[in-house]
């Protein structure tokens, strides 16, 4: 990774987690640079035949697929446990907007 690139622009914070998490599982050696890129490259071609229309907006989430991925591929997690997470984070982030939305309500006297 070139660190004179442009940075990358995230639109929600699990995109950025999603990021920092590949980044940091290959500075700890789980996997090479050329295996990250094959492994997303794949992720990527596996959701197009599926038909992803390849927007930009899903790219993060073939971020967390690649992952899933190497992470299972080596040992380090299971489908069941990366479910259950996920279910966990969404969740708690369905009532992290409902309790925004509920603030950011008037008021009724």
């Amino acid at each position: 990774m070139n660190p004179s690139a442009e940075a990358p622009e995230f639109n929600a914070p699990w995109e950025a987690l999603a990021f920092a998490m590949a980044l940091q599982l290959h500075q700890k050696g789980l996997f090479t640079w050329n295996e990250w890129a094959e492994t997303l490259a794949q992720v990527i071609r596996d959701a197009q035949a599926e038909g992803d229309p390849d927007l930009g907006d899903t790219y993060y989430l073939h971020w967390v697929r690649a992952l899933e991925r190497l992470m299972i591929g080596r040992g380090l997690a299971d489908e069941q446990g990366l479910a259950e997470l996920a279910a966990a984070i969404a969740d708690d982030a369905r009532n992290h907007r409902e309790l925004q939305l509920g603030a950011a309500r008037p008021q009724q006297s």
